[in-house]
């Protein structure tokens, strides 16, 4: 009994380790099932007000995901993302969240520990110390999650926006783009 006790605790402290990788070109550090970022990725992205035919898309997508058990990964920072993160956390699909702050240092939420330790979660961050979110680092987050996708899906993207601007920079640069919503 004791050698399973010791065990279990092994595999919590490898799931809850610190960590580096080098993925998407950039230097990772993070926290959870590291082999995902091995695996193809959809990067997910909205803004923080989406039209009702976008939630409803994403939602369906996300169900879609989490039944094909497809690695996404995002930020999951916008009421959408956060909605779509839930849907994926509930369903234990693989799931990769880019953090804008350092992920080594961050406090995790419940639903958040609890993938971790059904290692279907990697929580990663490529950068170190930044106690706020600020519109560069949130910038720089997308670009992370972008870098590390092998699609951009996107919900929407309002209208002069920064997610705009960048998604329109990805397509220019040939990334694949798939609008989940007609595009205004």
């Amino acid at each position: 009994m004791v050698k399973n006790f010791n065990e279990i605790n092994h595999l919590k402290n490898q799931l809850f380790a610190d960590w580096q990788a080098i993925a998407g070109g950039r230097h990772l550090v993070g926290r959870g099932q590291q082999t995902l970022l091995a695996a193809p990725m959809s990067g997910f992205f909205a803004s923080r007000q989406c039209p009702g035919i976008a939630i409803r898309a994403a939602m369906d997508w996300a169900v879609a995901q989490a039944k094909a058990r497809q690695v996404v990964v995002s930020g999951f920072h916008s009421s959408l993302e956060q909605s779509v993160l839930d849907v994926l956390l509930a369903s234990r699909a693989p799931t990769v969240i880019a953090l804008a702050r350092d992920a080594t240092s961050a406090r995790f939420p419940l639903a958040w520990r609890g993938a971790l330790e059904q290692g279907t979660l990697a929580v990663v961050s490529a950068t170190a110390g930044a106690p706020r979110l600020t519109a560069e680092l949130a910038a720089q987050r997308n670009e992370l999650v972008a870098g590390l996708a092998r699609c951009c899906v996107v919900a929407h993207a309002a209208q002069g926006g920064m997610l705009a601007s960048q998604v329109s920079q990805w397509q220019s640069a040939g990334r694949l783009v798939e609008w989940l919503a007609p595009v205004p």
